[in-house]
């Protein structure tokens, strides 16, 4: 950039990214401070600049800024006069008040908006420059001045440790804070923000609430000394966490579970009572219950097991209840006989699917045959529902479920509404912090019907053994390997070829890029044997030489398509939707096959046609960004599918526990193949899932104690 200092004399400055990371930050009229080595350059004297800041305009600075600035048409040098003029070093407080009223003395009241909103443009932009100075991210940076605006810069510096609240890592915001703010080390400041950052990341790792041993343990870790951790538990008295006994809790967390707890409760105890309500208990009428399940099971060819039929007559006469059960026990059979027993009992009865992912929420759908919504489609539309004092949720796969998006749905679903809760504490525990599922199975507060019969895969398959003694953390007896087969089998492979042996055998089970009659499912993104080593290898050895996909790129105009990961999209590559878009019709986890690539010229023109699950999609290129290769897919986002044989690669990784391979393990129906380390694999299976290593408040608060607990095994 280029200006002149208090004397008049011109000087042309070369800023690196790192000192002004947006280059729109700078415009005309702007006031600037710069630091740096002084050259000759072209007859022009030139700043290497070494450190720059964008001062705050005051005085004819002031003047010059709103002559010039391009936000604001229509008042020039004049006019900018006559406001200083008038109100002196006073006009930047009232531009900052938006005293619309006193600066339309001298100009319109839609230029005084426009000066008003330009200065608060600019002082976002300065806070902007002095935080990516400080050495925080942009993202960071733009969380900060989207909450305090222009007081972001005055709120950091009162307390540095505010930025924790941000995201921002602590090793980065203790060394701002003790070398540029000169925060002693036993500051209070500091003691209670890495308190408080303790306890942020144990909501990362899944838990609500840490016991004291654990606090000291994560503390000593920050501060480096036994004495200051001693010193910041003294402190006390903040409101960003509380104390119950030997527990330490954000009060977020804390007063999400206490509501989640007292809902639950409410509930469960029927919280219009009072009204004439078609589930009040004593007004059932159990000979009409009885005789839609005798005529479902006739139209269906089957009779229920005493399990199913328990769980339809429990969660009839309840306003509250759980149906748990591992993969293919039969679930959904219960559900589509307790919906046609409630619409015997009254007919038209509001009925509402849910579940965390999209796929989870189509396969429901496919199911039971009634419209099906993710939680956050259904809670972006539940004002305009008006569900009645009757209408009941169900909620599946509510093992993903945290707490966070649980007091979410409990809070918008009216009093009155019936809960019933599905899934299987065995499976994955949410990504977020806390548990649901895990926490209410087995609580004698919450009414619970558990089916234990598999009915999805046959015996003579050997999947259920193995499951089952993976669900009870028992090593399991794999069959041998022997091909294309039926059973789980275990290939030991070491991890260095691992990706090659994968690869192998996909190809000897059939796998042939066109289709998922064979499906991997990796426990890692990253390294070898994850997501995107794998995709690349079984993209490159089945599409290297497809037609490619082109789209619209912002800098190169038509271009080959390529995903997040760059690998090209090319007709034929099995793909995964990852987005939820409710214009196309797609859900979050869709699986599909490019079977076309289309002309493209502009933005808006349509790439290629996707078939996803036997229905045609044409995508365009903002769509593009929601795809990527499916050849190999996370354990997490197979929840809620089937797959014949099915390829787990197995390497030793603080991820790999035992509800990831009992849930991989559960999406084969005929054959399921793991390879790798098979010592990692019994260790994760003798462990405890990481669920049951969760520290969590909510049983105890449902079971009317002030302490938390850990959910059960």
């Amino acid at each position: 950039m280029a200006g002149v200092d208090t004397q008049g004399r011109r000087y042309v400055a070369r800023c690196s990214w790192t000192l002004v990371p947006d280059s729109a930050l700078p415009c005309n009229g702007q006031r600037w401070a710069l630091r740096g080595s002084l050259s000759i350059y072209k007859q022009e004297q030139q700043i290497d600049v070494e450190h720059a800041e964008l001062l705050r305009p005051s005085g004819k600075n002031l003047i010059a800024w709103i002559a010039g600035c391009p936000d604001i048409p229509g008042v020039g040098q004049v006019k900018a006069q006559k406001l200083y003029d008038c109100f002196g070093p006073e006009l930047v407080s009232l531009i900052e008040q938006k005293d619309i009223d006193a600066l339309s003395a001298f100009i319109s009241p839609e230029a005084a908006g426009l000066l008003c909103h330009a200065l608060e443009k600019y002082q976002v932009a300065q806070t902007l420059v002095w935080l990516d100075q400080v050495g925080m991210p942009r993202r960071i940076g733009q969380r900060i001045v989207d909450c305090y605006a222009e007081k972001a810069r005055a709120k950091i510096e009162a307390n540095p440790y505010a930025l924790i609240s941000f995201e921002a890592r602590w090793v980065t915001v203790d060394a701002q804070a003790r070398q540029r703010f000169s925060v002693p080390e036993d500051d209070p400041r500091r003691l209670e923000a890495a308190v408080e950052e303790t306890l942020y990341r144990g909501l990362k790792d899944g838990h609500t609430c840490l016991p004291e041993k654990d606090v000291k343990r994560r503390l000593k870790a920050l501060l480096g000394d036994a004495d200051l951790v001693e010193q910041a538990l003294a402190i006390g008295g903040s409101s960003q966490y509380r104390k119950v006994g030997d527990l330490y809790q954000p009060t977020g967390t804390y007063l999400i579970e206490l509501e989640i707890a007292q809902r639950l409760s409410g509930i469960a105890a029927g919280e219009l009572a009072r009204q004439s309500s078609l589930f009040a208990a004593d007004e059932v009428d159990h000979d009409t219950v009885q005789a839609a399940i005798r005529r479902y099971e006739r139209t269906q060819g089957f009779a229920l097991s005493n399990e199913q039929r328990q769980a339809v007559l429990g969660s009839v006469n309840t306003y509250l209840s759980l149906i748990l059960g591992g993969a293919g026990t039969g679930k959904t059979t219960v559900l589509k006989a307790l919906y046609e027993a409630l619409e015997a009992v009254r007919p038209g009865v509001a009925i509402y699917q849910l579940a965390l992912a999209g796929r989870a929420a189509q396969r429901m759908q496919e199911a039971t045959g009634r419209d099906s919504y993710t939680i956050a489609a259904f809670l972006a539309r539940v004002a305009e529902v008006q569900l009645g004092p009757d209408a009941l949720v169900v909620v599946d796969e509510v093992s993903m479920v945290d707490v966070i998006l649980f007091y979410r749905l409990l809070r918008d679903i009216p009093p009155g509404t019936r809960l019933i809760l599905v899934g299987d504490p065995s499976q994955l525990p949410p990504i977020g912090p806390g548990l649901v599922l895990h926490a209410l199975a087995g609580h004698p507060a919450v009414a619970q019907t558990e089916l234990k019969v598999v009915k999805r895969q046959s015996e003579a398959s050997g999947i259920l053994p193995v499951a089952s003694a993976v669900r009870r953390h028992r090593l399991p007896e794999y069959a041998a390997y022997q091909g294309r087969g039926s059973g789980v089998s275990f290939i030991d492979c070491p991890e260095y070829g691992l990706d090659e042996a994968v690869e192998q055998l996909y190809a000897e089970l059939g796998g042939n890029g066109a289709d998922y009659c064979v499906q991997i499912l990796s426990t890692t993104r990253s390294n070898l044997g994850g997501v995107k080593h794998l995709n690349q290898r079984l993209h490159d050895r089945y599409r290297r030489d497809a037609a490619p996909v082109y789209c619209i790129d912002s800098q190169f105009g038509v271009a080959p398509a390529k995903t997040l990961e760059y690998v090209p999209l090319k007709v034929g590559d099995l793909v995964i939707f990852t987005k939820n878009d409710y214009t196309l019709g797609l859900r979050n986890g869709s699986l599909g096959r490019i079977i076309d690539a289309l002309p493209v010229a502009y933005a808006e023109s349509e790439c290629c046609r996707v078939d996803f699950e036997g229905i045609e999609y044409t995508l365009k290129t903002a769509q593009l960004e929601s795809l990527s290769h499916a050849y190999a897919i996370t354990v997490h986002k197979s929840q809620g599918s089937q797959f014949s044989r099915v390829i787990v690669p197995i390497r030793r990784s603080r991820l790999l526990d035992q509800a990831l391979i009992y849930t991989s393990i559960t999406r084969g129906v005929d054959q399921v193949v793991l390879i790798g380390n098979r010592e990692a694999a019994g260790a994760a299976i003798l462990a405890p899932a990481s669920a049951a290593r969760r520290h969590v408040s909510l049983p105890g608060l449902l079971g009317g104690a002030s302490h938390g607990a850990k959910a059960s095994p």
